[in-house]
Order: structure tokens, then C-alpha cells, then sequence
């Protein structure tokens, strides 16, 4: 192990020397099955690591614990294809799409995300692809060896509680609320301008526009624009209702008029059929963003706190009324216990000024893309303390049921060793 600290050192100190490239020769550093590690591949775990994380170097320890951990995944997926364990192109996509989603509403934009990852979204999409591929496979692996999940019995829990209760670490002030999220509302100044950009898209395409060259420079679908629009081979059901029902109804060549989906406006162009699958491009013009459609939310909110402070509502009626939080309208909003860790500087700050019982003024939440307001019913403060099992139960049982799952990995993952070939070359 201490020749692995020193080898992950040294990569560490080349990671702050050169840029991240794979080289000729690259050294292999662990072989799982017919999986590899190689240097540049963890040169680059290490890098993203230290960008998500906002780290300008990384500890030895870190880069040990990313060491095993990405080896304990090879090895993973090693017993998943030893196991024929396989995913479909749809569970794929479908993951993928999440992913995407996921990973632009938490940076703010596709702009950002091509930069945490230094790469074009091609790319990034191609790469993404084949990972999720994999990872999906470990997952369905898991899932079979742990269907029944991890639990704890209560008298493991107060082992648990008496063993580590002293290196537990304390509770941070909880701020137990309750929120109205509302979404931004597209407004008709916003829509009738899109639809004036993609009038004229068309009106290019129509007057013999090369479709391809236009999506490229006009389409805000940027994975697609770079392919000038170009969506694959597709089957039903992949697009949303509206943007489906016109694709699947035009002849091959033919391009659509302007159809509205939630996305924003389409151009659609087929172009080719296989079967029950076609191939389509589109270009989108989403909606422009006006500071007026954003007063017109704030104020709706700001309305609906006065009503509910001057008696006219309560919080929770408005919450069920108003909120598109699913999960917490019917319960009239409640978020419960949230640890100050988890909540935003902005939104921190707000709930910080309150009394409990106070709503907080309208709060701008999510990305640059999609984003929405809220506000928050604060109920209680919970000041920092140590954790214990009166207040905390919750928390602690958390904590008892990661410790045996990762000690009932650790065992399963040294069985699987015995049927596949693991060799760790670092020396």
C-alpha cells in the first residue's frame, strides 16, 4: 500500500506539471478481467475530481481512495460481463438523457458543462454513452446481489452507536422548513418571439437553405447542431408527443412546419425510415428569457406571501394550491430537516434572517436554462450539537447501514476476486 501512495504521488506531481493527455506507451496501472486502468484514463478521474470539487491539488489519500475505487468498479464490471449481464440501447438513452439533464441543471449551462469537461458535448456524449453503458451493468449487478437492500436491527444500531459514537461527526444547525416552488412562466412576448425566429429558419429553408448548415448555427439543441441537427435513429415513444406525431408523419426529405413542444419551437426534417425507426434533424429556437415574465412570478409570489401573513391562506393551502414540488405540496410544502450544508448560499442567507414562522421574500432557484422561485415557511432552527440517538436516530441508522453495506461489498468483492483475474501493477 505504501508503494501505491508513492506511485499516486508521483502521478500527482505530473498532474501538476503537464496537461492531461494520454501519451504513447501508456502505463498500465491495474488490470480487472478484461478491464484496464491505465494512467491517462486516471490522470483524468483525478482531474475532473479536483474540478468538480473546486481543489487546486488533490492528497495523496484522495487519490488513493479514487484509485480504489475505480478499480473496485472494473472489477465489478469484470463479474457483470462474466455474468452475461446486459443493458438495452433504450435504458441506455434513457440514462443518458437524465444525465445530461442532470449535469447542465447543476453547472447552469452546456457552455459550462463542456468546460468542466474539456471537451465538445460530442464528445462528451460519445464518452458519456459508452460509461453509462458500463456503470448500468454494475448497477444491475448490485441490484441482483442486494435486492433486498441493507438494513440494520435495532440492536446493531446501538452497537453501532456505542462503538463510534465518539468519531461521528456533530450535527450542523438543521433548519427545518417548508417551501412554494413555482416555475418561471413563459410569457407571450417570449413565445411570439421564438416563433418569429423560427419563421424565418424556415423561411430560409424553404427558399433553399442547406437545413443542416442552418441547425448548426441556429439551433439551441447544441448536441445535435454540432451534427446539424442530426437525431439518430429513433423509435416511438423517444421524442415527447408533439414533436412525435409530426416526425413519424412526414415522408422521407420533407421538412415540417414550426411545431411547439415544451422545448421551444422545432423545424423537423426526416430523413430516413428503417423499419418501425426513423432518422430525424431538427433545429430548435427555445424561448428568449425577459425580465418581464420573471417580475410577473416574483410578484405572484409576493402577492401569495401577503395573502398567506395577513390570514387570508395559510402556507400549506397555497402550497397544495400553487407549488409544482410533487413531493412536497401535499404535505402543504414540508421539506422537513435540512442541514445547512445542503442549502444554497442564497437561500441560506434568507432563512438565516427569519423568526421561526416568517416566510422568506421570493428566492430565484436552478440553472440558467431552467429555473424557477420560491419561498420558505421557516419552522424551527436546530443549533449544532453532538449527534445522539434521541435526536439524530435517523441519521445515525444512515450511518450503521453504509458501514455494513460497504463491509458486506468488501467481503463480496474479495469473493468475485476469486473468479477474476485482478493484477495491480503499481510497484
Amino acid at each position: 500500500m505504501n508503494k501505491i501512495k508513492f506511485i499516486i504521488s508521483a502521478i500527482i506531481f505530473v498532474l501538476n506539471s503537464v496537461a492531461f493527455s494520454q501519451t504513447e506507451g501508456d502505463r498500465v496501472l491495474a488490470i480487472a478481467g478484461n478491464n484496464i486502468i491505465t494512467e491517462s484514463d486516471f490522470q483524468n478521474q483525478l482531474q475532473m475530481y479536483a474540478k468538480q470539487n473546486q481543489l487546486n491539488e488533490i492528497s495523496p489519500y484522495i487519490a488513493q481512495q479514487l484509485f480504489q475505487s475505480i478499480l473496485t468498479n472494473k472489477i465489478l464490471l469484470a463479474k457483470a460481463e462474466q455474468d452475461s449481464i446486459d443493458v438495452t440501447e433504450d435504458e441506455i438513452s434513457r440514462e443518458y438523457e437524465n444525465r445530461i439533464r442532470s449535469l447542465t441543471e447543476q453547472v447552469g449551462s452546456q457552455e459550462r458543462l463542456e468546460e468542466l469537461y474539456g471537451m465538445p458535448m460530442n464528445k462528451i456524449k460519445s464518452t458519456l454513452k459508452e460509461e453509462l453503458k458500463k456503470n448500468l451493468k454494475v448497477e444491475k449487478l448490485k441490484r441482483k446481489k442486494f435486492s433486498g437492500g441493507v438494513t440494520v436491527s435495532d440492536r446493531e444500531l446501538n452497537e453501532f452507536y456505542t462503538m463510534y459514537r465518539d468519531s461521528l461527526p456533530e450535527v450542523s444547525e438543521e433548519f427545518e422548513i417548508a417551501h412554494i416552488f413555482i416555475d418561471r412562466k413563459i410569457s407571450n412576448a417570449e413565445k411570439n418571439e421564438a416563433r418569429r425566429i423560427a419563421g424565418l429558419i424556415l423561411d430560409s429553408i424553404k427558399n433553399g437553405v442547406d437545413f443542416s448548415e442552418l441547425a448548426k448555427r441556429n439551433s439551441a439543441d447544441s448536441m445535435s447542431a454540432i451534427q446539424g441537427g442530426d437525431l439518430g435513429f429513433a423509435k416511438k415513444g423517444t421524442f415527447v408527443k408533439e414533436f412525435e406525431e409530426t416526425v413519424f408523419n412526414l415522408k422521407e426529405g420533407e421538412v415540417s412546419e414550426i411545431v411547439e413542444t415544451q422545448f421551444g419551437y422545432h423545424i423537423i426534417k426526416l430523413t430516413e425510415r428503417q423499419g418501425d425507426k426513423v432518422r430525424s434533424s431538427h433545429i430548435l429556437v427555445r424561448y428568449p428569457k425577459f425580465e418581464s415574465s420573471d417580475f410577473e412570478t416574483i410578484n405572484f409570489l409576493k402577492t401569495l406571501k401577503s395573502s398567506i401573513e395577513n390570514g387570508e391562506t395559510t402556507f400549506e393551502e397555497a402550497a397544495k394550491k400553487y407549488s409544482i414540488d410533487n413531493n412536497a405540496k401535499s404535505n402543504g410544502g414540508y421539506i422537513g430537516k435540512i442541514s445547512e450544508e445542503q442549502i444554497d448560499s442564497n437561500s441560506l442567507s434568507a432563512l438565516k434572517n427569519l423568526s421561526p414562522g416568517q416566510i422568506t421574500e421570493p428566492i430565484r432557484t436552478g440553472g440558467d436554462e431552467n429555473y424557477g422561485y420560491e419561498i420558505y415557511k421557516l419552522i424551527k432552527v436546530y443549533p449544532p450539537h453532538k449527534i445522539n440517538l434521541t435526536d439524530d436516530y435517523d441519521k445515525i441508522k444512515r450511518f450503521a447501514e453504509n458501514l455494513k453495506e460497504s463491509k458486506e461489498m468488501e467481503k463480496w468483492i474479495n469473493e468475485i476476486k476469486e473468479s477474476i483475474y485482478v493484477d495491480i501493477k503499481i510497484n
